[in-house]
């Protein structure tokens, strides 16, 4: 008989104990969620050395009811029996959980396969018949009955086999998904984000100019030349240069080839040409849709950037269609239309004859005085749009802010994980390496919080020289060059990041590189650690897994509990969040953990200054407020 079929209370209470060692459960939660055992098994006359059973399986909806009548009965308030509910519901998800990896490790069936089983002997019906009955694909719910891990979308189908067997709510939802992941039906929808509806309109309506002339083709790769060039021929800031790079997800192409100078990526140069190509694009937009109406070939130069009205209503126009807030994208154009318009040296102001390249109608009497005049507009509008007071279009924290007001928030990270863990693939195969690879990218994630653009290009080689490498000692270990990081003048500027992975994942880490990580496409032909499971080509070059970030989000709105989607950069902010909780006004510590600089994770990290810091206070002096 499996041991998982005869564990007890008592080994059960051990498996939550090594969770607390592995860090996936917090050791402040342990004694709330043993005390909220002892007193479930007291009331339904069960002992630490009883075998669990159904209790905490099929029946445990039952059960709960039961238990939460009797805390009814003893007078309890309904917050005190909101959290025991929430203090069972995790026992009873570990219970699950173990017997699905019992199950994967056997090759036998899961729980939500032996309930669905056992739901067809009941009904005494055929697969075909009940999905038809319930409107469900036949091949939907005979993948099922073979393994697969029910789709986020399927929550609704499953709802109706509840119902339509009057099953407890929640039963099989709980087999197929990990206890407590979703929300009762009533409550099913996820927190909406205002910024990402505005979002998912507005990128209906693109602008962005497509059409680019000869003329602007010469005038974007002039100022490229000399933003990069060693020695510049004209006068330029002496942080006004952008760097290269080789570092790039994918190679050179005929799409992208404007923003290389000598075969090396600069990558100011690409957010500088997407600032232009979108200005210039509203310029050629029809003035009913709040366009400034010219022809495309009328705005192809640089030249139409030292028009100061037509800047202005650019910018009063972004803020109405941003529903009337600011977003980086307004305060990065006037930051680039700043440096380029300086008096003293900037590149428009240096470059006169760019007037010529203007419509005779449009151009300056006074090249440098025009220049001189939108130069104090961006300075004069920039300092009014970051100090009035004024909404930002975007809050990157808010999907998370319910994490983050976590005493722990990695706890949440870890009950993440738990649950990808606990879904693992029957089926073997690419399926089961994919399963492995995502597993492993959120864990190394949250022990070496990097940004998306290193884990792309995060490499591994047999012979041990590739980013992720071993050391001789058995542990395992990141090391980037400081010139592949987005802040290579900042925090990354004195030294590369050569960073331990923490040791939980050292096992992971070999599994998934010598068993798994063969099985994906493209294994053989390139070196980066972590390979989407289609090829991704992009004009003959097999580059690193550019939908990378997509994955992250994909996998957060479906493992991290109530949460719409977050990219690489929101777990950073959870790590970050989390060392801070747990080290007071470390600062240092955080901006080495993310590798950055301490004044930016004080500026980033505001948020723990306020509430949490008085929370702090309170804390040290508990033994005090005790007698008041």
């Amino acid at each position: 008989m499996s041991a998982i079929a005869t564990l007890t209370y008592a080994e059960l209470s051990e498996r939550m104990q090594q969770r607390v060692t592995d860090g996936v459960v917090s050791a402040a939660s342990l004694p709330n969620l043993k005390s909220a055992l002892n007193a479930f098994l007291k009331q339904n006359g069960l002992s630490e050395n009883s075998v669990i059973g159904s209790t905490l399986r099929a029946s445990y909806y039952r059960s709960l009811s039961k238990h939460v009548e009797h805390l009814k009965s003893e007078g309890r308030s309904a917050g005190y029996i909101a959290n025991r509910k929430t203090l069972l519901g995790r026992w009873s998800s570990l219970v699950n959980q173990l017997d699905h990896q019992d199950a994967v490790s056997k090759n036998a069936f899961t729980p939500f396969q032996l309930a669905l089983k056992d739901i067809l002997v009941q009904a005494k019906t055929t697969p075909a018949q009940l999905a038809k009955a319930l409107s469900i694909t036949k091949s939907t719910f005979g993948n099922w009955l073979k393994g697969a891990q029910p789709k986020q979308s399927a929550l609704p189908a499953l709802r109706r086999i509840e119902v339509f067997f009057a099953m407890e709510p929640n039963a099989l939802v709980s087999l197929a998904y990990g206890r407590n992941y979703y929300k009762p039906a009533d409550e099913a929808s996820l927190q909406t984000i205002p910024y990402r509806e505005r979002l998912a309109v507005v990128t209906k309506d693109p602008y962005r100019l497509k059409t680019i002339s000869e003329q602007l083709a010469n005038e974007w790769r002039g100022l490229i030349i000399h933003k990069t060039e060693k020695l510049p021929l004209l006068k330029r800031h002496s942080r006004g240069a952008w760097g290269t790079t080789e570092y790039i997800t994918q190679g050179k192409t005929d799409r992208n080839q404007h923003l290389f100078v000598k075969d090396k990526y600069v990558p100011t140069g690409s957010v500088v040409w997407q600032l232009l190509v979108s200005y210039l694009g509203w310029m050629c937009r029809d003035a009913g849709s709040g366009g400034a109406g010219f022809s495309v070939d009328d705005v192809q130069t640089l030249a139409w950037l030292t028009h100061k009205s037509l800047g202005h209503r650019y910018l009063a126009w972004k803020i109405e269609r941003a529903g009337d807030k600011i977003h980086s994208g307004i305060l990065d154009f006037l930051k680039q239309v700043k440096a380029l318009t300086h008096p003293a040296h900037g590149y428009l102001t240096q470059m006169p004859a760019l007037n010529a390249h203007l419509p005779e109608h449009s151009r300056h009497e006074n090249w440098k005085e025009a220049c001189r005049e939108v130069f104090e507009w961006s300075v004069e509008t920039a300092r009014t749009l970051n100090g009035g007071g004024i909404e930002q279009s975007r809050e990157p924290m808010q999907p998370i802010l319910h994490i983050l007001e976590l005493p722990a928030p990695l706890e949440a990270i870890g009950d993440m994980t738990a649950r990808m863990a606990a879904s693992r693939p029957v089926t073997g195969g690419v399926e089961e390496a994919i399963w492995a690879r995502d597993l492993l990218l959120m864990r190394l994630m949250t022990s070496n919080p990097l940004r998306a653009k290193n884990l792309k290009l995060l490499t591994y080689k047999p012979d041990n020289t590739g980013n992720l490498y071993k050391k001789a000692d058995g542990s395992w270990n990141i090391w980037i060059d400081k010139k592949a990081f987005k802040n290579q003048k900042g925090a990354a500027a004195d030294k590369d990041y050569d960073v331990t992975v923490t040791p939980n994942v050292w096992p992971m880490i070999e599994q998934y590189l010598h068993v798994y990580r063969p099985m994906l496409p493209d294994a053989d032909k390139v070196p980066f650690v972590f390979l989407s499971s289609m090829t991704e080509k992009a004009e003959g070059h097999i580059g690193a897994w550019k939908s990378l970030n997509r994955r992250v989000f994909y996998l957060t709105k479906r493992f991290l509990w109530d949460c719409p989607g977050i990219g690489s950069h929101g777990l950073r902010y959870i790590v970050g969040t989390a060392i801070l909780k747990k080290n007071p006004n470390a600062w240092s510590l955080a901006a080495a953990a993310l590798h950055d600089k301490e004044e930016t994770v004080k500026a980033h990290y505001a948020h723990l200054r306020g509430r949490d810091k008085v929370g702090y206070a309170q804390e040290s002096l508990k033994e005090y407020y005790a007698r008041i």
